[in-house]
């Protein structure tokens, strides 16, 4: 983290003494394919996806900034005995659910000039920091947006550093009236990073004897009844971090 922080530090510092000829932010859908020996314990994830980039004010191809991608790879929900501080009880929803966070710093070069065609393709390289978390939550089922959790606990938490290489093509889809403004983006990154362990309750069934999972059983404890509630919330794996994401979105250019 003290490495990520630095690198943090002395973008802004570039940035603080540049100047840019343009500014975007971009909003997208990402649907992640694990790969090699991930792909044995996460079937997919879905997730969204934004974007800062800035392009030098001298080098008009060239972008840098930051990528921010949220992706929830596994989610169970179902319903359990829950005891209260009166003695009463209740079927409550027990939900649990595996998310990655990843936050990278990279760049982008764009094939042609923007002002060449409709269709502009590019090359990306990225590098940053990934936190997988897994999140158990207890709903009252009344409460229809499960606005506030009766119970909360984070189950796992870990993380390794990640880099990231890839290509798409921008799609300029108002050239005639507002050129290089609004662009539709379409893109794929091959996405690879260090050893990491993370829990998944959607596993591949036929993975759950995996040598390297474990069994996971969470307790969770009303304090007031101090009544003991065991809830089986999936299988911890380990393994380099390895993944595909597809990436479908939005680039608002000023």
């Amino acid at each position: 983290m003290k490495i990520l922080t630095l690198f943090f530090c002395l973008s802004l510092t570039t940035l603080a003494n540049a100047q840019f000829q343009s500014y975007e932010i971009g909003l997208g859908y990402t649907f992640t394919a694990p790969i090699a020996t991930m792909k044995q314990n996460i079937n997919h994830g879905n997730g969204v996806t934004m974007d800062f980039y800035l392009t030098p004010e001298k080098i008009s191809r060239f972008a840098f900034g930051m990528d921010i991608n949220y992706t929830v790879y596994g989610y169970d929900k179902s319903k359990q005995e829950y005891t209260f501080d009166d003695g009463s009880t209740a079927r409550m929803d027990i939900i649990v659910d595996n998310s990655f966070f990843n936050l990278m710093f990279g760049g982008r070069y764009l094939l042609t000039a923007s002002q060449e065609t409709n269709l502009k393709p590019y090359v990306s390289l990225k590098g940053g920091y990934s936190w997988f978390r897994t999140n158990l939550n207890i709903y009252d089922p009344d409460d229809n947006d499960h606005c506030e959790p009766i119970e909360n606990d984070l189950l796992m938490k870990d993380g390794t550093f990640l880099f990231s290489a890839g290509g798409g093509i921008q799609w300029d889809l108002r050239k005639k009236k507002s050129p290089n403004r609004f662009l539709f983006n379409a893109g794929v990154n091959l996405t690879l990073g260090g050893q990491v362990s993370y829990m998944n309750t959607d596993a591949p069934s036929s993975n759950h004897m995996n040598h390297n999972s474990s069994d996971v059983n969470a307790q969770f404890i009303n304090t007031q009844t101090q009544v003991v509630h065991e809830h089986h919330v999936g299988y911890v794996y380990t393994s380099f971090l390895e993944m595909m994401d597809f990436r479908a979105g939005f680039i608002f250019r000023r």
